[in-house]
């Protein structure tokens, strides 16, 4: 570079910096002779008033000026500060104006700024969407623009200010005690700045906004880095559905068009949210929450000219150590109404429509107390304006919690086709089912389903049926295959097909049930695990679970119609009906007798109770008639009647294996019979906490044999009828034969059936019987024996005592005749001969 130009810039740079370092020494002295003048300026209010006059372009007027100097500059407080001429003119108030000497000759930056503090602002929302600001100076002249007003002055701030954001259609009015506002115009520009605190102890949230002011168009930011939602629960709500806890990052980017948002993108990473409802007249009660976890999402919404739409490319609730996915999720509105998603967990979404006011209260309730979840793929859904909706999905995983009374399953999945009035689901048979009804199976019970199940809008509310569905259902243990591949279930499946309805009448009831089933062949104690417990009495069941112990049930069919508030039907309120047939069958009717077997019988359940009828065998006794039967599940009787023939060897072993050996062991375990014989069984259970059942019965003897190993007694054709209940039995003037002679035998055991109370047992015998004979059966007569002579007839009789004093003997003997064709050969007088007749009676203990 050549030495001149080298002098010369080196001379320029040095004239440059004298140049600046003069300047501001002359700044530095004009704004220290201003401010020693501003005392003087406070004595010419007028001065100011004309100045900031031709700033404003219209005419400025206040009551009082105060001056100071601030490092900005100078600070003009001044006292009722009104603004205009005539009808147009506004009154501001106390306000504030400061003079930025050194920012304001910066680009883009404001000469003075207008301070007004502890402003009332309000933030409404019009019916057509329209969002507009109240509470500014000026805005209450018809017509007039407040920041066209305030423009001359620079830049509009607000300081401790209140802001009341009104929204009717989204359920908002709310109020945030401190405010910030900075709003600067540069012609039809705006540009605000807010900083709000929704309590006075929070973290604040900061937003900006650009707006024309001429089209309504602009952009704006909201958001906080720390966001503690609680404080902004007023404000977050939509449809009655309020956030009432979270903490976190939570940021939004919005423009507006036409006064109105065009978009909106939102971003959040918040944890421990919660939500809450508004608590309605129809709830009668508080009001719900839910407890979401921690949510992450980023969302863009749009507004078009046919409607809006919103992407959401992640959405992700994280509760209870699960992770709920909405990722992908479409949803539009407007003209045309689209939800498209591959997956949505439902779970969360269901969560926040059970506090929404918009879903009836009945509906809320139940969502909130089964907690319903699903998982949805391939979802769309689509409706155009005033025209058919459809949607289709695939579900997995449908299911509730069972509350009450009332059923809850789990693992249900399909195919779903539906419209506004109406739905099909296509089960997956692959699928399994479980069904908790604590109420009425107890336990557990997992089934698969095959068919189709439809539902469509009837009067004020929603059908649900099939025309064909197939249902295997496991037992508790679940010991079945569960396959559908064909008829006839194996051990511990219970498989049916079934057609019918479900119509909830939309009045809270229970819904109206109509079904048709029929049943596969399964295994009898199966039905245990399926009886609809709540609905019956403890008796009842109780006695079906001792009841069914082997068997199989076969060609079972079942046809219910009517009111489920009315169930089980016993007074015409509708009807049920089911009929089958027991093959083979173990049935134990009481505990402490043996069980039926091989039974064979047409079983038929109406209304409520149920009938039986058949044959089968008890302890070996062919059983020709078998009934049983319930007239009701409630307060009602179970009646059990059987009768049979067999040999009667059989009948004594049924017998010892009856309660009445416990009391009659040492006369069961002495007795032995032979013969035809005849059975008559009858129990009836009263079905009432704490009821004995009554038990009793008779058998036949047909020219029979009957002996008894005490006595050393044997009889044969005996016949006649003996009567047995719980307490005993009893046998009245069997015809029997003794050693050749017809005879009648009594037999009584029993406090219900011996004619002496205390004695335990009671034996009479009626026969001609020869008197050595008799003799050898008393030794203690053994005296007698020449001196006795011929046969007559003699009434033995034999007593056991149900308890004795210590030395009594167990048992009495005592005989009695008149002697008649027996002779004693005794001195007189009791010498008799053959043919007379004297009574005589004869007690010994035995």
């Amino acid at each position: 570079m050549p030495t001149p130009l080298r002098r010369r810039l080196r001379l320029a740079r040095r004239g440059l910096g004298y140049t600046i370092a003069v300047a501001v020494v002359l700044v530095a002295v004009l704004l220290g002779i201003a401010s020693q003048l501003l005392p003087l300026a406070e004595r010419n209010p007028g001065q100011i008033a004309g100045w900031l006059s031709e700033r404003a372009g219209r005419t400025v007027a206040f009551d009082r000026v105060d001056t100071q100097w601030t490092r900005r500059g100078p600070l003009l407080q001044l006292d009722n500060l009104r603004i205009g001429d005539g009808a147009g003119a506004f009154t501001v108030g106390d306000a504030e104006v400061l003079v930025s000497v050194y920012a304001g000759l910066l680009p883009g930056r404001a000469f003075s700024e207008l301070r007004l503090r502890g402003l009332d602002l309000t933030l409404e929302r019009a019916a057509d969407g329209r969002w507009q600001v109240r509470g500014l100076p000026g805005q209450q002249q018809s017509g007039e623009d407040p920041l066209e007003a305030l423009e001359g002055l620079g830049e509009l701030q607000v300081i401790d200010g209140k802001l009341a954001v009104i929204a009717p259609s989204l359920g908002i009015d709310a109020r945030i005690p401190r405010i910030d506002l900075r709003v600067r115009v540069d012609g039809e520009r705006v540009l605000a700045g807010v900083r709000a605190w929704p309590q006075l102890d929070a973290m604040p949230l900061d937003a900006v906004l650009e707006l024309d002011r001429a089209s309504g168009d602009g952009r704006a930011y909201g958001g906080a880095r720390r966001a503690d939602l609680s404080a902004w629960s007023p404000l977050l709500r939509v449809a009655g559905v309020a956030v009432g806890s979270g903490r976190g990052r939570a940021e939004a980017w919005a423009g507006l068009r036409g006064h109105r948002l065009a978009r909106v993108t939102l971003e959040a990473a918040l944890d421990d949210v919660g939500l809450h409802g508004t608590a309605t007249p129809e709830d009668g009660r508080a009001a719900s929450q839910a407890q979401l976890g921690r949510v992450e999402g980023r969302a863009h919404w749009v507004m078009g000219a046919d409607g809006w739409r919103l992407d959401a490319p992640v959405l992700r609730v994280r509760a209870a150590g699960h992770l709920q996915t909405l990722d992908g999720l479409v949803l539009t509105g407007g003209r045309r109404h689209t939800l498209r998603a591959e997956r949505i967990d439902v779970a969360p979404l269901l969560a926040v429509a059970s506090l929404s006011d918009r879903v009836p209260p009945a509906w809320r309730r139940w969502l909130q107390a089964t907690q319903p979840q699903a998982t949805m793929h391939e979802v769309e859904i689509h409706s155009e304006h005033g025209g058919p909706m459809h949607a289709s999905a695939r579900i997995s995983g449908l299911g509730f919690d069972a509350v009450g009374d009332a059923a809850g399953v789990q693992g249900l999945a399909g195919a779903l086709d539906s419209d506004a009035d109406g739905f099909s689901l296509q089960l997956d048979p692959a699928s399994p089912l479980r069904l908790d009804w604590p109420g009425g199976f107890g336990a557990e019970r997992s089934m698969r389903l095959a068919g189709n199940v439809s539902g469509w809008r009837e009067g004020g509310g929603w059908r649900i049926g099939t025309a064909g569905l197939r249902i295997e259902a496991a037992d508790a243990v679940g010991t079945g295959s569960g396959g559908t591949g064909g008829r006839g279930s194996g051990d511990g499946v219970l498989g049916l097909e079934a057609r019918g309805s479900l119509w909830w009448q939309g009045d809270g009831t229970r819904p109206w049930l109509e079904l048709a089933a029929a049943f596969d062949e399964f295994q009898l104690p199966l039905a245990t695990d399926f009886l609809v417990r709540h609905r019956m009495s403890e008796s009842v069941a109780a006695w079906l679970d001792a009841a069914l112990l082997g068997g199989s049930l076969q060609d079972g069919r079942a046809l219910v119609s009517g009111d489920l508030d009315h169930w089980p039907f016993s007074a015409g309120e509708g009807r049920f009906e089911a009929s089958a047939h027991i093959n083979q069958g173990e049935l134990k009717f009481h505990p402490e007798w043996p069980a039926a077997e091989a039974v064979e019988a047409d079983v038929r359940f109406v209304g409520d109770g149920f009938e039986l009828a058949g044959t089968g065998a008890l302890a070996g006794i062919d059983i020709g008639s078998l009934r049983a039967g319930i007239d009701a599940y409630r307060g009602g009787r179970l009646r059990v009647q059987a009768r049979g023939s067999g040999d009667a060897s059989r009948l004594l072993s049924l017998l010892r294996d009856s309660p009445l050996h416990s009391s009659h062991a040492d006369t069961l375990d002495n007795l032995s019979a032979r013969g035809a014989a005849a059975l008559g069984f009858e129990l009836v259970l009263p079905l009432r906490r704490g009821s004995r059942p009554r038990i009793a019965g008779s058998i036949e003897l047909a020219n029979a044999e009957l002996a008894d190993a005490r006595w050393q007694l044997g009889f044969d054709r005996v016949s006649g009828r003996a009567e047995y209940s719980r307490s005993g039995f009893r046998a009245e003037k069997l015809r029997v034969r003794h050693e050749g002679a017809p005879g009648r035998l009594s037999l009584r055991a029993g406090k219900d059936y011996v004619e002496v109370p205390g004695q335990a047992f009671e034996a009479e015998l009626d026969v001609a019987i020869a008197a050595d004979r008799l003799l050898e059966r008393a030794p203690q007569l053994a005296w007698l024996q020449p001196h006795l002579e011929g046969r007559s007839a003699w009434n033995i009789a034999v007593a056991v005592h149900a308890s004795r004093p210590r030395g009594w003997p167990a048992a009495r003997l005592r005989l009695r005749s008149d002697l008649v064709g027996t002779g004693l050969a005794l001195p007189a007088p009791l010498r008799k001969p053959a043919a007379e007749a004297l009574a005589a009676t004869v007690e010994a203990p035995l």
